[in-house]
């Protein structure tokens, strides 16, 4: 108890000194470096190197105005975003003085990642070191490189800690869209294996679309180009509730998928995605009679993601679904 109390009497003396540091700022002195652990304008920001002391690195980078991880996989928007307005909003809250210090150092030493912060032209912005938690969780030690002093940080008019915000697994940072690249489609397939009937293909036809049941050559028809349109917006709108670790692809691929769509876009690449209800695989005994809520859902063969059937059920449609609904344009 008495270490706790001798803590937060060295984080109020810590957060006076700064308060007289940043008066002095305000005065016309020059704010020591050490207390500048933040970017005024992160558009400047193009590349974010993320290295922990086990070797594990995150690079993230700019492209084309989109961002990517690492091998140039799409990177999950709100995880940038986040990140990016952290390093724009959060401020030394208070210095560490000489009397912790010591406990400090050996926090970052062993428990920090290290933020490289890169502008287009590669040259440094900023690196600092981010290491752990104060014991009230509302600050975050850190370490700016080149300095010896480490501070406290944190956003003003918030409470809690920031580590977390930069420290994320791979998966955690990858993007969760199944189908960020698609703009257009040539043709799409909806096989359904276990409900054949309900199988088709949907192509693009000219100005308009035109659909056809998989397994039953005369059925076709012609919808409104507006459906056509809407159906491929649900499409690309279409988001995962997590990415998982691939490694289990190679057994889900042993199982009847209740879904596989074949998507065929205007430069004839193509994009597969296979759809096995968790509850089908976790509890097989459950099959049949259990409601579907979540898929394991494989893309392209080797991206695997959790998706829920409330928001994929949206694309799942069937011939007669789409030809009610075209007679409703007519």
């Amino acid at each position: 108890m008495r270490q706790w109390i001798l803590f937060f009497v060295i984080l109020i003396l810590g957060g006076v000194g700064i308060g007289w540091w940043i008066k002095d700022s305000m005065n016309g002195k020059k704010v020591r470096p050490e207390l500048i652990l933040h970017v005024k304008d992160t558009n400047r920001i193009n590349t974010i190197k993320i290295l922990d002391r086990e070797g594990g690195r995150i690079h993230l980078y700019k492209e084309n105005k989109e961002w990517y991880l690492n091998d140039h996989i799409p990177a999950r928007h709100h995880a940038v975003t986040n990140l990016l307005k952290t390093l724009h909003d959060q401020r030394v809250s208070a210095l560490i003085p000489s009397a912790a210090k010591e406990n400090v150092v050996k926090d970052l030493s062993s428990n920090s990642v290290r933020i490289a912060l890169e502008d287009k032209k590669g040259k440094e912005i900023m690196t600092f070191y981010v290491g752990g938690v104060t014991p009230d969780e509302r600050g975050t030690f850190m370490l700016k490189e080149g300095s010896e002093w480490p501070v406290i940080v944190g956003i003003p008019g918030f409470e809690g800690a920031l580590r977390n915000r930069y420290i994320m697994s791979e998966l955690e940072w990858q993007s969760r869209r199944l189908l960020p690249h698609l703009k257009e489609f040539h043709e799409i397939q909806l096989d359904y294996p276990t409900e054949q009937e309900y199988s088709l293909v949907i192509r693009k036809d000219g100005d308009g679309y035109s659909i056809a049941s998989m397994y039953e050559s005369d059925r076709k028809l012609f919808i409104n180009r507006y459906v056509g349109e809407a159906y491929r917006d649900l499409m690309t709108e279409l988001e995962a509730e997590a990415v998982l670790d691939p490694a289990r692809i190679s057994s889900l691929k042993n199982s009847m998928p209740f879904c596989q769509i074949l998507i065929t876009d205007q430069e004839d690449e193509m994009t597969e995605l296979r759809f096995y209800p968790t509850v089908w695989i976790d509890e097989p005994e459950l099959a049949g009679r259990s409601f579907v809520e979540r898929y394991y859902t494989i893309v392209n063969g080797n991206q695997l993601f959790l998706t829920q059937h409330a928001l994929m059920e949206k694309v799942f449609l069937s011939f007669d679904h789409f030809a009610a609904v075209s007679e409703d344009f007519q």
